[in-house]
Parts: C-alpha cells; sequence; structure tokens
C-alpha cells in the first residue's frame, strides 16, 4: 500500500545541533549546510537503514525544520504494508525521535510533505515482464497534466532509455511503473526475497498536491496533512483508480486474433464489433492517443469503456514481436495491475 512517506518537523536549534553533534558531524567544518546534512544522512542510514534525512534549514524564529524520509517496506521488513501497521510505523518513529531528541514530542505536530503509494505485482516469467514493459510503451503521453517520459540521465548525465520502467510526471504526482529487481541492481543494493520478480506501480503525492488536499476550496478537501489520514486502504484504492488506472487500462493484454474473438462473440452489434476491431488496430499502429485524431472525445471514451466490459485492454500484443532476448511471446499476457 505504501512505499516511503517525508516528514517535516520543527525543532529547536538546541536540538538541531544536538543531532549533528551526535554523530560527529561538526557544522564548523562544512561551508553550506547541505554538505553537512549529507554527511549526517549517510551516518544516520549506517545504523537506521530505512530513515534517511532529506534537508534541513534554519527559519526567522531560530528553530530549524527537518525533513526526513522513512522507507515503510524497510521499517517493516516485509513487502505487505496495511493500514493495520500505522501504529507500528509511529512507534518506531517515535522510538526514532526519542533516541535522538529524549522524547518523541515532535512527532505530535508533523506535517507529511510527500506520500509514495504502490501496489506490488508478481510477474515470475521474464518474457512476460519484458512484454509488459514493450506494451507500456503505447500509453498516452498525457494524462491528468501528467507527461510520460521515456529517457533519462544516467550517473554521468548521459542520455538513458527506460527499458525496466516507465515515469509519468508533472508538478503534484508522479507515477513510475518499474522492475524491482532492476532497480536494487542500478543502485548496487540487495535484492531481498519480497522484490523478486515484482513490478511495482507507485504513485507519487508530492507536497504540493497535499497541500491541494488540505484547502477547503478550489478541489480541497480539507485534509490534514498528516500520516495518519493518508495510511489509509480506502484512501490508497481511490487514489490508485483515479490516478493509475487511466493510464494502465484494466483488461487483459492479447494479440489481434484474440481479440477479435473475444469481440466476435459479444453482445455488441456488428457494427460496433466491427468499430472496436479498427479501434484496436489503430491504437496499434501507433499508440493509444492515436484514435483521438480520428473521432470525437466521447466516442473514444465510449470504445475504452465497451473494451474494458469484455476484459480487452486497448493496447495490443503485437503479432510478430521478436527481441534480441525473446524471439516469440504469448498470444494473451494476464494485466498485473488489479485493484
Amino acid at each position: 500500500m505504501i512505499h516511503t512517506f517525508e516528514l517535516l518537523l520543527t525543532i529547536s536549534d538546541e536540538d538541531c545541533q544536538h543531532i549533528f553533534s551526535k554523530y560527529g558531524v561538526k557544522l564548523y567544518k562544512y561551508r553550506h549546510i547541505r554538505a553537512a546534512v549529507k554527511e549526517l544522512n549517510r551516518k544516520i542510514k549506517e545504523i537506521f537503514t530505512h530513515y534517511a534525512i532529506v534537508r534541513t534549514w534554519e527559519r526567522v524564529d531560530g528553530d530549524w525544520n527537518l525533513q526526513f524520509k522513512v522507507d515503510v517496506v524497510k521499517l517493516l521488513n516485509r513487502g505487505t504494508v496495511t493500514e493495520e501497521d500505522y501504529d507500528l510505523v509511529e512507534l518506531d518513529i517515535r522510538k526514532f525521535l526519542t533516541r535522538h531528541f529524549g522524547n518523541s514530542d515532535y512527532f505530535d505536530s508533523h506535517i507529511l510533505t510527500r506520500i509514495d503509494y504502490r501496489l506490488d505485482v508478481y510477474v515470475p516469467d521474464k518474457r512476460d515482464q519484458e512484454l509488459l514493459f514493450h506494451l507500456l510503451n503505447k500509453y498516452t503521453m498525457r494524462f491528468a497534466y501528467k507527461e510520460k517520459i521515456k529517457w533519462g540521465k544516467d550517473q554521468n548525465g548521459d542520455p538513458q532509455k527506460y527499458e525496466t520502467s516507465q515515469y509519468h510526471k508533472c508538478k503534484s504526482t508522479e507515477l513510475i511503473i518499474y522492475s524491482k529487481e532492476d532497480e536494487r541492481i542500478a543502485n548496487e543494493e540487495q535484492i531481498q526475497s519480497y522484490d523478486e520478480n515484482i513490478i511495482r506501480y507507485e504513485l507519487r503525492l508530492k507536497n504540493s498536491h497535499l497541500n491541494s488536499m488540505k484547502r477547503q476550496d478550489k478541489g480541497g478537501k480539507g485534509m490534514p496533512k498528516q500520516l495518519r489520514t493518508y495510511f489509509s486502504s480506502q484512501l490508497w484504492k481511490e487514489y490508485m483508480e483515479k490516478h493509475v488506472s487511466p493510464i494502465v487500462h484494466t483488461g487483459d493484454y492479447y494479440k489481434i486474433s484474440e481479440a477479435e474473438k473475444i469481440i466476435k462473440n459479444s453482445s455488441f452489434s456488428k457494427r460496433k464489433k466491427e468499430s472496436l476491431r479498427e479501434f484496436l488496430v489503430m491504437i496499434s499502429k501507433g499508440s493509444i492517443d492515436t484514435p483521438k485524431k480520428h473521432m470525437s472525445l466521447p466516442t473514444y471514451r465510449k470504445y475504452l469503456h465497451d473494451l474494458a466490459i469484455l476484459g480487452i485492454n486497448p493496447i495490443l500484443i503485437p503479432k510478430n514481436l521478436s527481441t534480441k532476448k525473446h524471439i516469440v511471446f504469448p498470444s494473451v499476457l494476464k494485466n498485473p495491475f488489479k485493484i
């Protein structure tokens, strides 16, 4: 349900100085506070692997803001996280704060600045994994302000194509679909048992989004920026349905021959059956955005809805797909994204 989250605490100047000195980080040796924070974070993670100090900065009143990140999966040491785990997570945070500041009172006024929801799916066949990421390339370039990112940069700043991940980003939210094993390898981290053959659908809610949801007007829902508020299975489901489903769609993946059989056996009219087939072919030759150039938006949405009823994903498996690793791919691939 949850991968990571970030909290903002307001701490006293004395406690800020204390946490640096506790780990032997002498602030006067650093020209910029960011360098000191980086060293502090490195030392903290040697002991508390599931915590990370993101940044800290001085306020006008002399106190300090301390922003830190918690990896819930590492904290619990298991892949499954549920709403019922909230008390365990809060207890661990309070223990962490007590160890560093003598008490956990700072948590009482914490501010949630980011939370990453996730859905982990088990895809044991490497061929199916490769096919899935190939099909993801056909998904929309833009949805709800989120733009698809095909290329990034490697450690040297050179262009790098995302082969086993898919990004959709905007200023307030991000969706990333990726191979958890490949991510561990790229970060030179040990692959845990709960990472093996896992494809992760991760939705990141950033501070600007949480601020919007806190508002009482302009689409806000008056939701407090507190961890307990967002540590909710129902809220997780709502976010997945609203932000992820419209991008990855429901229904299983088929080659055109298999999709035709399902459409043919449906109760739709002959004309509708022909239109749905043409719709699928149009997407297959371009992308899922291609039909928008040839039909009205209501018609486009209706066809997607009709396919969803039949359990057909609008992205077809290419008839003669072959790659360096695999020559033959299946005619049907079960959609791993199921809420």
